[in-house]
């Protein structure tokens, strides 16, 4: 069975959705909240739908073989993965996602056990949704279907947009709070170098320093928690392994993210104590 360009976006866009679904569920269950796991803002997540529609085209010829199914799945969407994790880091300095602590990785992109899951996950979708999923489709008049696609692909490159500017803006507001951190360091040492055997001046001069970029700290950090960027505080919780090229200071934000929740939820308890 061969499939038209129409029927593979069709296809792109239903994948993209239901992988949404897929990664939310398993977050949920991980975590026991929900989580909006996906690089973009929407319900959608694009590599699930490229993965399938490379498996389409690849491997329907070769369906009626299950290991070859087997095989050939969890090989295309490991390199799809792999390909998707160095092309992410190289154009946004971050690694989205880490595998570096699970047996049998490469570079910390895709290990062995997700591999094979993705495998067994290709056999149960070509032979148990793949047939509801092309006959929903064809099922639906061929204009419609156009307009859907159209309407689909603007939200996309609309959601592409706001993701991306909010990933640029958090990138520069993580290197604002290391440079801070770096320029902190440098003038407590180099001050305590200047200062001597006066152990007071030393204590008082620095502790001026440290609260002056303490507080730049700070408020950089709530730049990025601002409501008006909400993009980089959905990936900070959707992606709890990025590791962006500024690491530490990402580190020193999460901890800082912490600590704020902690003492809110403190404040809570203790009002809600209060009133009982």
């Amino acid at each position: 069975m061969t499939y038209t360009i129409y029927e593979l976006l069709c296809f792109f866009v239903i994948y993209s959705v239901l992988g949404w679904c897929l990664e939310v569920c398993f977050c949920t269950i991980n975590t026991g909240q929900f989580v909006n796991r996906g690089f973009l803002n929407g319900p959608v997540c694009p590599i699930y739908g490229f993965g399938m529609v490379i498996v389409l085209v690849a491997l329907t010829p070769l369906a009626h073989s299950l290991p070859v199914l087997f095989l050939g799945g969890a090989l295309l969407t490991s390199a799809l993965e792999l390909a998707a994790g160095w092309i992410l880091k190289k154009v946004f300095h971050t690694s989205w996602w880490d595998y570096s602590d699970v047996p049998f990785n490469l570079g910390g992109y895709i290990c062995l056990k997700f591999s094979l899951a993705w495998g067994v996950a290709v056999v149960a979708v070509m032979k148990g949704v793949q047939p509801a999923v092309a006959a929903l489709v064809r099922a639906v008049p061929r204009t419609l279907g156009i307009v859907l696609l159209c309407a689909a692909g603007a939200a996309f490159a609309c959601d592409l947009a706001v993701t991306v500017a909010g990933i640029l803006k958090l990138n520069r507001d993580l290197g604002h709070i290391a440079e801070v951190a770096r320029l902190l360091h440098a003038g407590s040492d180099r001050l305590a170098e200047g200062l001597g055997d006066t152990a007071l001046a030393v204590d008082g001069k620095l502790d001026a320093t440290k609260l002056d970029a303490a507080a730049r700290i700070d408020i950089a950090k709530a730049e990025i928690l601002d409501h008006r960027n909400a993009v980089a505080r959905r990936l900070l919780k959707a992606f709890p392994n990025m590791r962006p090229a500024e690491h530490e200071a990402l580190e020193q934000l999460k901890s800082w993210v912490e600590e704020k929740n902690a003492a809110l939820r403190a404040q809570a308890e203790k009002v809600t104590g209060k009133k009982k």
